[in-house]
């Protein structure tokens, strides 16, 4: 099979994702200075570096900087210059959550249409108004930080559709930042469908990630050789969507749990199972064996380096961590050993 892309080994994006949700403060602590250290130690050559931006509710119009739940615009300068000195390079990626609990992936609004005479519904153009100026500031901000990509959100799934909104978008990052243009969006969205149009906004970017937390194991414990036999007909789906794209796919996100039983649903984070650092192990080597040598994947952002939020379930194990980090579990070796290949 011919592939549209041909994509430089070198040039694989060996990466990690680092600072979802993290408060005010973070970046500039003493913890964050060893973050940058170990995440140098392991080859990852790459960070996401996300900035969590708020809005009150799932159907608010309008997003803002919080000063308890977004990290300072001069903290993130000075995270992105502590990577930068380690010789890695960064994405900058503003994140958008929500105050009601509700996930970014649950945004989305009524068509925009004048039922009662004199209330027109323009949910969609208000919510993209703010997007536009959020895009504005952090597009900025990206450029005088000097990050090598700035990513526009992750999982907007039900925004996608709203192609002459996000082109609004697209020219204004393009407006303040002139580097690689990306983002991300989960299986939810159809990519092969959205592709088939000409004129999609996915087309305006240098690149479209996708998150990857499919399946790839029927029981705990499963062999690597069995994850990579369930990654067979992922593996052919993305190569399509490749092809189609004709430019660099990635795994904007990927990661699994270290417990027992979590690579059935690499997504989650409740799985009831003890911890298992090799499960989460055999999944980063499967995928990353399966995918590799694929000259379309521009690579993957392990989710994630840190964990900024309370989750006592990945305590409960004294054995260790049952969660998505890999700092201190065997898949840092196979990520260390990986991320060396082909430089």
């Amino acid at each position: 099979m011919s592939h549209a892309i041909q994509f430089p080994r070198k040039d694989l994006h060996r990466g990690m994702t680092y600072g979802f949700y993290a408060r005010n403060g973070y970046f500039s602590s003493a913890k964050a200075k060893e973050d940058v250290a170990k995440m140098a130690d392991l080859g990852i050559e790459w960070v996401c570096v996300v900035a969590t931006v708020l809005q009150e509710t799932f159907a608010s119009t309008r997003m803002y900087r919080d000063f308890k739940m977004t990290p300072g615009d001069d903290e993130i300068r000075d995270i992105v210059d502590a990577f930068h000195r380690r010789g890695m390079k960064v994405q900058l990626r503003p994140m958008l959550e929500c105050w009601d609990g509700a996930q970014r992936m649950q945004i989305r609004f009524p068509n925009e249409v004048e039922i009662m005479p004199g209330k027109p519904m323009n949910h969609w153009t208000l919510w993209f108004d703010s997007l536009v100026e959020r895009t504005l500031h952090y597009g900025a901000l990206a450029t005088r930080s000097g990050c090598e990509v700035f990513g526009l959100d992750s999982e907007l799934d039900f925004t996608v559709g709203q192609n002459a909104h996000w082109k609004r978008v697209v020219q204004a990052a393009r407006s303040v930042f002139s580097g690689h243009l990306t983002t991300g969006h989960t299986n939810a969205v159809d990519f092969l469908a959205e592709l088939a149009k000409p004129d999609h906004w996915f087309y305006d970017l240098d690149s479209l990630g996708t998150s990857f937390y499919t399946p790839v194991a029927d029981k705990a414990g499963a062999t690597a050789d069995e994850m990579r036999a369930k990654l067979k007909g992922p593996l052919e789906h993305f190569r399509k969507i490749a092809e189609r794209y004709g430019k660099p796919f990635y795994f904007a996100e990927c990661g699994c749990c270290s417990s027992a039983g979590a690579t059935q649903k690499p997504w989650f984070w409740g799985t009831p199972g003890g911890y298992d650092g090799e499960e989460q192990a055999r999944f980063l080597e499967a995928v990353l064996d399966t995918f590799w040598a694929e000259p379309w994947w521009m690579g993957m952002y392990w989710w994630k380096w840190d964990e900024q939020n309370h989750r006592p379930q990945f305590k409960d194990d004294p054995r260790g961590d049952k969660g998505f980090t890999l700092d201190g579990k065997p898949a840092a070796q196979v990520m260390k050993r990986w991320y060396a290949k082909d430089r």
